[in-house]
């Protein structure tokens, strides 16, 4: 791990877990050796601490938060501050020569999430590749069950019984940016290829191709039907919830109904974050944030 990364976190209040993501701890295809991608950082803290761990933070690291973000942290009721999403982000702070970004959320929120798929923006974002800086047996069960619940949803919404490794891992973080109102402005349009393409070896690290429902074979992937439509009744609670109220049966309207719960969850969750992240940064930082990100949509 990056020594810069080790002593940033060590400057901030003691957490439960934290996790590194994104390009800035993950090659990415599209980014070059000169790029210095901001580092993402996660950060899990005790329940009912998510509001004194962040005035505990102001105390040792007031640079980190704007003035806005100073009041708001403080005074904004709880329900604002966690929001839809639970997570709370602080953005483009400058120390030791790196830029760094990162967001808490409380323990029994997260694992809910995890579990429940009631939320999707932190929960798609665990699908993908992130390196553990600190964690927990219970955060690594609920981590891993998450994914094999993602692993299992793309798989089912192939359209062919043998396809690539590359169909599915585009397909499973796909995802988390369903309906994300970011991907039409601010992110680069090839941003799930990227992932994909910047992190294959670490996927294959992540998943197993080779399971009761898949057969890896030739660089190919065949998809076991009839294992993978039992196993539906395993998914997570809120999107089986959703799939039984719409009293359907076929295949094609099943497949239609995941992708449309995943699409209104995202379009949701991604605006209030958008507009939350002014109330945890300023409305300076949050214009800087959003400008890089349209430099990269239209560098790549």
């Amino acid at each position: 791990m990056n020594k810069n990364i080790e002593e940033f976190i060590n400057r901030r209040p003691d957490v439960v877990a934290a996790y590194g993501y994104g390009s800035g701890m993950f090659k990415q295809a599209g980014y070059t050796s000169k790029d210095k991608p901001q580092i993402d950082l996660i950060f899990i803290v005790d329940d009912n601490h998510l509001r004194a761990w962040h005035i505990e933070n102001m105390k040792l690291n007031r640079k980190d938060y704007s003035l806005i973000g100073r009041v708001f942290f403080k005074y904004a009721p709880l329900s604002i501050l966690k929001g839809r999403t639970g997570i709370t982000y602080v953005s483009n702070i400058e120390e030791n020569g790196s830029t760094f970004k990162y967001g808490t959320i409380e323990l029994s929120d997260f694992l809910n999430q995890l579990d429940t798929w009631e939320h999707f923006y932190l929960t798609g974002r665990f699908q993908k590749t992130i390196y553990p800086i600190k964690e927990t047996k219970e955060l690594k069960n609920g981590i891993e069950k998450n994914r094999e619940n993602a692993l299992l949803v793309a798989a089912y919404l192939q359209n062919k019984d043998v396809v690539t490794k590359k169909d599915i891992l585009v397909t499973l973080c796909g995802l988390s940016y369903l309906g994300d109102t970011r991907m039409k402005f601010a992110e680069n349009p090839k941003k799930v290829e990227n992932i994909v393409d910047g992190s294959f070896e670490e996927f294959n690290k992540i998943y197993s191709f080779n399971n009761e429902y898949l057969t890896e074979q030739d660089n190919t992937i065949k998809i076991n039907r009839n294992v993978v439509e039992e196993r539906l009744t395993s998914l997570p609670r809120e999107l089986l919830f959703y799939i039984k109220e719409s009293l359907i049966s076929s295949d094609k309207d099943v497949k239609k109904k995941i992708l449309e719960y995943l699409e209104d969850l995202n379009k949701k969750e991604s605006k209030q974050q958008t507009i939350k992240g002014i109330g945890t940064n300023g409305v300076v930082r949050s214009i800087k944030y959003a400008s890089k990100k349209l430099a990269k949509r239209f560098k790549k």
